[in-house]
């Protein structure tokens, strides 16, 4: 069996640690929703101390910690809106407030009244975060998925403990002498509030993760991968191919005159173009194709698995998607072209990433000289015009 007055004062001592942490780890880097985070653990600690203070039904108390437990549920809620970079309305602040502590303060003479209204209420509320927490886009992290899990499982208890104060002939006594299966519903609540702020700082720790990755295998202007990823990627492709047999092909993609563009109209209009423009040639390609930024206003596609002809032809589906496309920078148009070399894999003698990529080069420099705005390929030391 567990006291329960030992357990809220306990977790009071916990939840101002953690704050502590989360303060330290996230709030002093500004990290998205890291401060009412903070403020939340502070809020709920306060909540427990006056819990703990006394088990027996004064209005005042009550109320006040009931009103403080509701304010910590949507402070925590508000913190999960700014991490998805939102905002959560000030007055859900007021309104939960008001919506426990009134209500309870009112109640407080009836003790399973009390206990019952708040059960719900605040099981209504820690729903409310658990679907937040859970989200609604299609990819989701561990840290979601445990924060979620937490709400969930305190939500439940919550109703539960509601529920059965409002049956029960002493509604105090799971609070003052709880059964083995009331202490581990509190245990199971205890460590559910606990592990919440781990969940958060979780989802922190995942989303820094993957913004390393990003910055490490993605170009920081166009979001188009970088040559060190396109190494990586292109000679695992290769080597697959190799085995498999399997076609493998590039484009070479290079805008035309924009060298004239970015001195006229200065880099800031020249980043705005680059941008769009990977927009549009991301429009023209298949997922699985590898789209690089290869130098300033070149680019690259790996296509695996599509042989030389079937390359041309998406070469000139990039061509032709930027030549009907007008790109915008700011309060300007442009009407842009693109040139494009081709080279897929040899069948015979050994074949190298190197030496695609330097084909594909030389294609691109015969399309410029042969006018712009044109698609050549080179296979088998033939030149197409396409």
């Amino acid at each position: 069996m567990i006291d329960v007055q030992t357990l809220w004062a306990f977790l009071a001592l916990a939840d101002g640690a953690l704050a502590a942490i989360v303060g330290v780890g996230l709030a002093a880097r500004g990290r998205e929703g890291a401060l009412a985070w903070c403020a939340s653990l502070a809020a709920r600690s306060l909540s427990f101390l006056l819990f703990a203070s006394s088990l027996q039904p004064r209005a005042g108390t009550l109320a006040i910690a009931a009103g403080l437990l509701a304010l910590s549920m949507t402070l925590q809620a508000a913190s999960i809106a700014a991490f998805d970079r939102r905002s959560l309305p000030g007055w859900v602040h007021s309104a939960a407030i008001a919506a426990v502590a009134v209500p309870v303060a009112l109640v407080a003479s009836d003790a399973s009244s009390a206990i019952l209204f708040g059960g719900l209420v605040m099981g209504t509320i820690l729903a409310g975060d658990a679907i937040l927490a859970w989200g609604t886009r299609g990819v989701r992290s561990a840290g979601r998925a445990i924060l979620a899990a937490c709400y969930a499982a305190c939500a439940i208890v919550f109703v539960m403990r509601g529920f059965a104060a409002a049956i029960h002939a002493d509604p105090l006594q799971p609070f003052l002498a709880p059964s083995a299966g009331q202490s581990v519903a509190w245990l199971l609540a205890a460590s559910a509030a606990i592990a919440s702020s781990f969940a958060f700082l979780l989802m922190h720790q995942e989303r820094a993760e993957a913004e390393a990755l990003r910055l490490a295998t993605l170009d920081p202007l166009t979001g188009a991968y970088n040559r060190h990823t396109f190494r990586e990627i292109a000679e695992r492709e290769m080597s697959r191919a190799r085995r498999a047999g399997q076609p493998l092909s590039i484009i070479m993609v290079d805008i035309d005159h924009f060298r004239a563009v970015n001195e006229k109209h200065g880099e800031r209009v020249g980043d705005q173009l680059l941008q769009r423009l990977v927009e549009v040639l991301r429009g023209a390609l298949r997922k699985e194709d590898m789209l690089v930024r290869y130098g300033g206003e070149e680019f690259l596609v790996l296509l695996p698995d599509v042989p030389g002809p079937g390359a041309v032809v998406v070469a000139g589906r990039l061509r032709k998607a930027v030549a009907a496309t007008e790109v915008e920078a700011g309060a300007l148009r442009f009407a842009l072209t693109v040139s494009a070399g081709v080279a897929a894999r040899l069948d015979e003698g050994p074949e190298s990433v190197d030496a695609l990529v330097a084909r594909a080069e030389e294609a691109l420099a015969l399309a410029k000289r042969r006018g712009r705005n044109r698609v050549v390929a080179l296979s088998l030391g033939r030149s197409i015009a396409a």
